[in-house]
């Protein structure tokens, strides 16, 4: 039952009208029932593309009787009488969107979202302005309104930015909409949305990205933006089904807190040394290995910004494109059109490239093909996945690349993992005790405690706020040459590596825990036992 007072109930596919619907023939703002001044109400059509009918006749505007039908695309609506309070009520035939009365005012979720982006640093920064801009580039005023569903999405979109979130999670439940963030890698729960509230966010999502409302059990795949006060926003958005519902998951791909040059991504400076040293050169092959999600296409980035690329022909690969970078030609992949990296690393060498960068090398054509570019006069910059920089070249000897190809190929290869920082607020500090300070060794530089993670407001309860990178760097050299080509095994590549400065990840890892910057925990988890 929705009851009908002093203000206007409009009708459409946009989650801003009084009563949201999911019908793909009605349009976004289809109609409105308004009073009409001598104490009933009439229905007005508002420009509608299929019209709004009354009792099966198509109208421009007419009083409503108890009784009456009113149509809107596949959806009726009843003009019914309510005789306990003698006042006229719209009921949806359907009663998709009757809405229980606790439910309507329960806006105890806003109050528990504002205090969980309030908490978070810096302290006393206003809510920003935000402004959605749909996925044909235009902008739209859907977060204009102060009803439910904008209200829910402007919170939500902030409370991404202010946590530094990579992703949102909605996933309905059986009578709410649980809400999760990804934050530093972790997933976060923040609370619930009301089951309609949830259902406003979706409408205005969808519209965001022009997909059809109606498709509830369908995978749907979009994108839109938001434009902040000091930079614009990019959401991949992804809907499947699951089994209450659609579960909504939004990728946020925020360039705000990307390094800006070499220096920033925080390496040993021998390392900082020898990747400005690679940039400079004519050609060549910088191989950076890690799992998914360990930040290796932001380390390419980052190298990329350090080339002149005014005075060269920079082409990138990637699957998907994710940040703009100028003056760079950037190709996504399509694997329909038979767009595969290997395919589309070919056409580019006929484009005049200086440098190139593979997003990925997952088979053995990519892999010879980059592997002979850096042999012929190009820089090439990739990605594989391996756990280590010695595991990632017998990655590339297990996909069948020859080994004189990966022995004279390969310059550098960087592995590297993301860990999480203590949070300054809430850090304390605990006793090494000697087991600890026997393993650490020199790492821990006769300190006799570490830090340990609380927990607070400002972390969101995690105890840690932000990120950083531990790296291993192999430079290939004439000795580990030699042994690719005659025997490639892990202990020869280990005894001639141990000859020169060599870093492993866990190590890096133990003299942040020195410095204060993370736990041994999570240098254990991230980067194992070393």
């Amino acid at each position: 039952m929705i009851r009908l007072g002093k203000e206007p109930v409009t009708i459409g596919r946009h989650p801003d009208n009084t009563i949201p619907i999911a019908d793909d023939l009605a349009s976004r703002f289809h109609c409105a029932v308004e009073p009409d001044g001598v104490g009933g109400w009439s229905v007005r059509d508002l420009g509608s593309r299929n019209g709004t009918k009354v009792n099966d006749q198509r109208v421009k505007e007419v009083r409503l009787n108890p009784g009456d039908v009113l149509r809107i695309g596949a959806h009726e609506f009843v003009m019914a009488e309510d005789s306990e309070s003698d006042r006229a009520g719209l009921v949806e035939s359907a009663d998709d969107h009757a809405v229980p009365e606790e439910e309507a005012d329960d806006k105890s979720w806003v109050a528990s979202l504002i205090e969980v982006i309030e908490a978070l640093p810096p302290k006393d920064m206003a809510i920003e302005s935000l402004t959605i801009i749909e996925a044909s580039g235009r902008p739209s005023a859907a977060l204009a309104g102060s009803s439910d569903g904008p209200a829910a999405v402007r919170l939500l979109l902030q409370l991404a930015s202010k946590s530094r979130a990579t992703d949102i999670h909605i996933e309905p439940k059986a009578d709410a909409y649980h809400l999760r963030l990804r934050v530093d890698g972790q997933m976060v729960s923040i609370g619930t949305l009301p089951g309609r509230v949830g259902e406003l966010v979706y409408g205005l999502v969808k519209t965001a990205c022009q997909m059809r409302s109606a498709a509830r059990d369908a995978v749907q795949e979009g994108h839109f933006s938001a434009k902040f006060t000091d930079r614009r926003v990019e959401y991949r958005v992804s809907f499947t089904p699951s089994v209450y519902g659609q579960k909504l998951v939004l990728r946020v791909l925020d360039d705000r807190a990307l390094p800006k040059s070499i220096h920033d991504l925080g390496m040993a400076g021998y390392m900082t040394d020898r990747l400005k040293r690679i940039t400079s050169q004519d050609h060549g092959l910088l191989l950076v290995a890690g799992p998914t999600g360990s930040g290796k296409t932001t380390t390419l980035y980052t190298a990329l910004r350090d080339i002149d690329r005014e005075s060269r022909n920079v082409v990138t690969i990637e699957d998907p494109v994710e940040y703009q970078i100028s003056n760079v030609t950037q190709i996504p992949i399509d694997e329909s059109k038979g767009n595969n990296f290997g395919a589309l690393l070919r056409s580019v060498l006929r484009q005049d490239p200086d440098v190139i960068l593979v997003g990925e090398i997952r088979d053995e054509e990519t892999a010879r093909t980059a592997m002979q570019a850096a042999m012929t006069g190009h820089l090439v910059f990739s990605t594989v996945h391996a756990k280590d920089t010695i595991s990632a070249t017998f990655r590339l000897l297990d996909l069948k690349v020859e080994p004189y190809l990966v022995a004279n190929a390969l310059d550098l290869v960087l592995g590297q993992r993301l860990i999480r920082v203590l949070c300054d607020n809430c850090k304390r500090g605990a006793p090494i005790s000697p087991g600890q300070a026997t393993r650490l060794g020199r790492f821990i530089a006769g300190k006799k405690e570490m830090f340990v993670a609380t927990g607070c407001p400002r972390c969101l309860k995690t105890g840690y706020r932000g990120r950083r990178a531990i790296y291993e760097l192999l430079d290939f050299n004439d000795e580990l040459r030699d042994v690719i080509l005659k025997e490639p095994t892990i202990a020869a590549m280990k005894k001639v590596i141990e000859q020169g400065l060599f870093t492993t990840l866990a190590q890096f890892g133990w003299k942040l825990v020195a410095e204060g910057i993370t736990t041994l925990e999570e240098v254990d988890k991230v980067a194992g036992q070393g």
